[in-house]
């Protein structure tokens, strides 16, 4: 397919650079990691373009990659940082997508933010990326009952959420 042919990566690149780099930005919450995990995940792309398994979706094996390298970049973070507070966090906001998005969009923004990695993680390949129970099973290397039970629990927390912020009563 891809094997040695320099236009067809470029193209692959081309295709889903914004989607690995925008993924990798939400997890990781920090503009220049996420730069660096989008291009180590198409330099490790192109590198074991051989072991690319046709029978599943190329896209869904690029997030693979881009997924494991935000694992060890978190990892590695946790082990030389002390944990952010959640002021921190919501100050890292870019000013130009501040203005673009309304204020409710920047309040639940911050608290997908606040979710634990795990759930986090599952929710934006659900949300952002659209892929199945299925694909982020794979992906993550978890079986499909806690895929549901993770994506359950975060969405379960962001409607509490929800419900304080605009004081809806049940």
């Amino acid at each position: 397919m891809l094997d040695g042919d320099r236009r067809a990566y470029n193209t692959l690149v081309e295709r889903y650079q914004r989607a690995v780099y925008s993924y990798a930005r939400r997890v990781l919450r920090d503009h220049d990691l996420a730069d660096e995990v989008a291009q180590e995940t198409f330099v490790r792309a192109y590198l074991n373009l051989k072991r690319y398994d046709g029978r599943y979706r190329l896209y869904t094996w690029i997030i693979t990659i881009a997924t494991n390298l935000c694992h060890d970049a978190m990892s590695a973070r946790k082990r030389r940082q002390p944990l952010e507070t959640a002021e921190e966090t919501a100050s890292d906001c870019n000013p130009l997508e501040q203005t673009a998005e309304t204020d409710a969009c920047v309040r639940i923004r911050a608290e997908i933010d606040r979710l634990p990695p795990e759930q986090r993680q599952v929710l934006l390949l659900r949300i952002d990326q659209e892929l199945s129970y299925q694909e982020i099973s794979r992906i993550l290397r978890i079986p499909m009952g806690s895929v549901m039970s993770r994506l359950f629990r975060a969405r379960q927390r962001l409607a509490n959420k929800v419900r304080e912020i605009y004081a809806i009563k049940e």
